[in-house]
């Protein structure tokens, strides 16, 4: 759609690996941007969960920052 920017999230990786519970800490001043981030967040990011002192897993939160470049920007 031609929009670019940065957006700030945070969200939870569950002991299993996947991600819940994307929201918005800065907006990219787009909306449909935004949303969007998250929801691919949630759709397709997969980690290895964080283990605690016995090596069980346990749930974290991620906060960071996600830059969207368009193509004519970089060259």
């Amino acid at each position: 759609e031609g929009i670019g920017g940065r957006v700030g999230v945070r969200y939870v990786v569950r002991t299993d690996g996947r991600v819940e519970d994307c929201t918005i800490t800065r907006s990219s001043g787009s909306r449909a941007l935004d949303a969007h981030t998250c929801r691919l967040i949630e759709q397709r990011f997969r980690y290895r969960p964080s283990l605690d002192d016995a090596g069980r897993a346990v749930a974290a939160a991620i906060v960071q920052n996600h830059d969207w470049v368009l193509e004519e920007e970089r060259e």
